[in-house]
Formats: structure tokens, C-alpha cells, sequence
């Protein structure tokens, strides 16, 4: 047992504090930045809205790309109606009404999920550069230009940018989240710099259009796409000069289903994608790409075995050591409860530290109960929104 606690607790250790210091120390050492000093508002470049039911927030999301700071005849903004019943396509038609050259519509209404509408919609779309942002995700106005620099290096195939939290001022879920946004954007921007980053996220990322593939329906397009520019021999980079931003989901109530659908749907990606990847990524890719992301995954598996055989520990051996590494395990995992439930004293330094013990229990909870339904066959094709990031 304490072979099989020691282990537990070494890869749990190395999964969030020894691989992002490992990988720090890469990016440090290699600094394989792609930015360069020059405008370029030449390329064109299609920005690609996804959007199921967001009448809330899409007439500000196209305002603000209509400002962005880049050759309007260049760019063009791409809303994707994904099966909505709300007033989405009827305010979204405005805009296409208003700016024909700039706004379209793409309309789909099989139900069959964003995958799924993301290759029909792209098709026939003829640019240089595919730009994903989500609905209720705003872009700082020289978002494109900053992309654009990018692309000048000809080994470059995707790019993310950075995602900002707005709502600062709410404490528990979307302060939590923002935390751990800013820890996983150092690891990013650290894998970026040691060659390529492993995957992107929906909320701002490009690829070159050649580079664009049909995907299953049941796996998420970011992750697949931005990993298949690597698979395809070019570079997936970070660049925290593109900035966007989001309101973040403010309970946890909210984020644990969005969690699990994530979990299920990035393991069935992963299994998507496995045997392209051995082919494909050199040793210290797949090496980043375990350590970073699919380790991760079954990091609820080594918390339990780390739990169970601390209890076995505690209870079968004489001594303290282990009776209060226990002690402390357990008050960890109540914390975390009593943040959930709101039971603690409003206390700054202790809401702060049990905030950050639930969401990494609520997210590691989550990723498990995905990934055990992606091992038992279960595809998660659509995604429902969480109300409190409109």
C-alpha cells in the first residue's frame, strides 16, 4: 500500500507542479517565439462563430468584430446557427442585411452538434486563415493583426491566443477558473516556446485554411483541428499579444455537466487522434501531450488510489506519519465540499484556499466521470451553455 500511495502522490506531484516546471524550463531554454515586427493585413482571414441559442450576446459579439483593426475587405465574419430556436439568425440576419460583404449566416438544423455544423459551414470557404472564437468571446481590436504577424513564419500552421476572465469581482467558480486559465496559459505558452503547444481552445484560435479537416461528429473541433496542424508537420503556437475575452461561469453548479461533456468529448477526440499521433509527433510531442493532457485525464484515478491506500496505511501501521497525511487528505476533500455547498465562513484566505480545493476536485470529479463514459461508449454530440457567461 504505501508503494501504491507514493506512486499515486509522485504522478499527481509531477502532472500539475513537476511537468509545468519541466516544461517552463524547455520553453526558457529554446525560446522558439514565431512574432514578427512587421503589419501585414494582406491575408484574408474568415473569423468563425459557432452559435446554438445566443441571442444574448451575438449582436455585441459581431459589433465587436466589425471594429477590429484590420483591412475590412480582408476579413469577414462567419456566424454558424447551430440548430437555434431563439432569435439568434433573425438578429445575426441584421447584421447581413447591414454588411453583406462583411456578416454571414450559415444555418444548420440537424442537431447533430458544433462539429458537425463547423463542417458544413466550411466547406466552400475559400481564405488564408480560419479565426474560431465563441460567441461570448470578444476579441481586443488588433486581435487579427496580431494573428496575421504570426503567419509569417511559414512553419507556423495554427495560433492561439490569450483568453482573459472579466468577471473578476465574483468570487468561488469563475474566480477559480480564471486561476487555473492563467496556470494552464503558462503551460501553453511554455510548450509554445519549446516547439508546439498540445491543442487549443475554442475561445480564440486559427488555423491555416488547407490545414482544416472533416471531423467526426462527436469530437471536439478545437482540440482536433489545432492538433492536426502538428500531425500535419507544422507548428502550433501561443501568442499572448492576441488577447480575448469572457465572462467566466460563475457557479459550480453550472461548470460540472460543462466539465464532463468537455472530459467526454476531449478523451473521444484523444482516441480519434491516438494512432495519428504516434505516427506522426516526435517523442518530446508525445511526451508533452501525455504529461500535459491525457496523465491529466486520470488524475481522479490517482487521487482515489492516493485516498484509499492512505487510509490502509493509516489504519494498519503504527506511527503518526501517515494518520496525519490522512488527516490532511480528508480535510482537503471537506473543504472542497463545504466551498461547493457554501458552508464556510466568509474568511478570505480560507474561501480562497477551499475555492481552489473544489474546483480541482469538481474538475478532476468531472474529467473521470467523462472519460469513464467515453471508455463505456458514450459520444457527447451537443453542448448546452452555462447561463452565467452571457
Amino acid at each position: 500500500m504505501v508503494t501504491i500511495f507514493s506512486i499515486s502522490i509522485f504522478i499527481l506531484i509531477y502532472i500539475y507542479f513537476l511537468f509545468p516546471l519541466i516544461i517552463y524550463i524547455c520553453g526558457a531554454l529554446k525560446k522558439d517565439s514565431v512574432k514578427q515586427d512587421v503589419s501585414n493585413t494582406d491575408k484574408t482571414i474568415v473569423i468563425v462563430v459557432p452559435a446554438h441559442n445566443e441571442e444574448a450576446v451575438i449582436s455585441k459579439k459581431i459589433e465587436n468584430h466589425l471594429a477590429l483593426d484590420y483591412e475590412q475587405n480582408n476579413y469577414k465574419i462567419l456566424v454558424i446557427s447551430d440548430t437555434s430556436s431563439d432569435k439568434t439568425v433573425e438578429i445575426t440576419n441584421i447584421y447581413v442585411d447591414q454588411y453583406p460583404e462583411r456578416v454571414e449566416l450559415f444555418e444548420v438544423n440537424d442537431g447533430l452538434g458544433k462539429t458537425n455544423a463547423i463542417n458544413q459551414a466550411l466547406v466552400n470557404i475559400d481564405c488564408d486563415i480560419l479565426v474560431f472564437s465563441d460567441a461570448n468571446v470578444y476579441l481586443k481590436s488588433d486581435a487579427l493583426l496580431q494573428i496575421s504577424k504570426c503567419y509569417e513564419d511559414k512553419n507556423v500552421g495554427g495560433v492561439a491566443g490569450q483568453l482573459i476572465y472579466t468577471n473578476n469581482d465574483v468570487e468561488g467558480a469563475a474566480q477559480s477558473n480564471g486561476l487555473y486559465w492563467k496556470y494552464e496559459e503558462m503551460i501553453k505558452k511554455s510548450e509554445s516556446l519549446s516547439g508546439s503547444m498540445m491543442g487549443a481552445d475554442g475561445s480564440i484560435f486559427s488555423i491555416k485554411r488547407r490545414l482544416l479537416r472533416e471531423l467526426p461528429v462527436h469530437v471536439l473541433d478545437d482540440f482536433c483541428s489545432s492538433m492536426g496542424v502538428i500531425n500535419q508537420g507544422y507548428k502550433l503556437k501561443f501568442d499572448d499579444t492576441i488577447t480575448a475575452y469572457e465572462k467566466g461561469a460563475e457557479s459550480t453548479a453550472e461548470e460540472f455537466p460543462r466539465k464532463v461533456r468537455i472530459s467526454n468529448r476531449s478523451y473521444n477526440s484523444y482516441k480519434h487522434l491516438r494512432a495519428e499521433c504516434f505516427k506522426t509527433l516526435s517523442l518530446f510531442d508525445l511526451w508533452k501531450l501525455y504529461s500535459h493532457k491525457v496523465l491529466r485525464w486520470y488524475s481522479l484515478f490517482f487521487m482515489v488510489s492516493a485516498l484509499v491506500s492512505n487510509l490502509f496505511i493509516a489504519i494498519s501501521e503504527e506511527g503518526y506519519i501517515f494518520t496525519s497525511v490522512l488527516i490532511l487528505h480528508v480535510l482537503f476533500y471537506i473543504m472542497a465540499a463545504l466551498s461547493w455547498l457554501n458552508k464556510l465562513p466568509n474568511i478570505p484566505v480560507i474561501s480562497k484556499l477551499a475555492a481552489i480545493a473544489e474546483y480541482f476536485t469538481m474538475a478532476n470529479v468531472a474529467a473521470g466521470i467523462g472519460i469513464l463514459q467515453s471508455i463505456s461508449g458514450k459520444k457527447t454530440v451537443t453542448w448546452k451553455k452555462a447561463d452565467s457567461t452571457r
